[in-house]
């Protein structure tokens, strides 16, 4: 059943798809939250701070399929602040990023249309490190990303995203960005 509905499904939608640019990238920022309560002292929990997150991707769109693919860079940080367990005064704050690079897809509802709903995935891997005014950086460690994520397209060039960055306890975060396209357009 599911191998008839893909297979059915690209010529289907293939059908209402306007053929549009075959190359666009975005620049984008946002704000992001971190997932869980994690510090890195037991029992010890954090409370979530917004930080600025941003990217960079380029996205390859198929003929007349409502499809594109591409590759992504970008960087969210998962920022807490947390009562201090060793009691000398001073509140901590704990700033964990993840830097990654990952290859993305997207299904554009209505594609090539003013108004554009789209899903997607991105699939890659993170650099994890801390960056801390209150404890000493390190050089981090690296995990896989995946990140679901939803938005909406208007007029070509302005995209709002919902995506949750999944890679490892402590640095998965929820983040809402804008941003802007360049390409993509449908063709005249």
């Amino acid at each position: 059943m599911l191998l008839c509905m893909i297979a059915w499904w690209p010529s289907e939608a293939s059908a209402e798809s306007q053929v549009v640019q075959m190359m666009e990238g975005e620049l984008r920022l946002g704000l992001g939250l971190p997932l869980e309560s994690y510090t890195g002292y037991g029992n010890v929990r954090g409370h979530g701070e917004l930080g600025l997150c941003w990217g960079i991707e380029g996205r390859y769109n198929f003929k007349g399929t409502p499809w594109d693919c591409g590759l992504t860079f970008e960087m969210s940080p998962a920022i807490r602040r947390f009562n201090n367990p060793l009691n000398d005064g001073y509140d901590r704050h704990l700033a964990n990023r993840i830097i990654a690079l990952a290859a993305v897809g997207d299904y554009n509802f209505i594609q090539g249309k003013k108004i554009n709903p789209f899903v997607g995935v991105e699939l890659g891997v993170a650099h994890n490190d801390v960056q801390s005014d209150s404890f000493p950086t390190w050089g981090g460690s690296t995990s896989m990303l995946f990140a679901p994520r939803a938005g909406v397209e208007f007029v070509h060039h302005i995209r709002l995203m919902a995506k949750f960055n999944i890679c490892r306890k402590g640095y998965n975060t929820f983040a809402l960005s804008i941003g802007f396209v360049v390409g993509g357009r449908p063709k005249k």
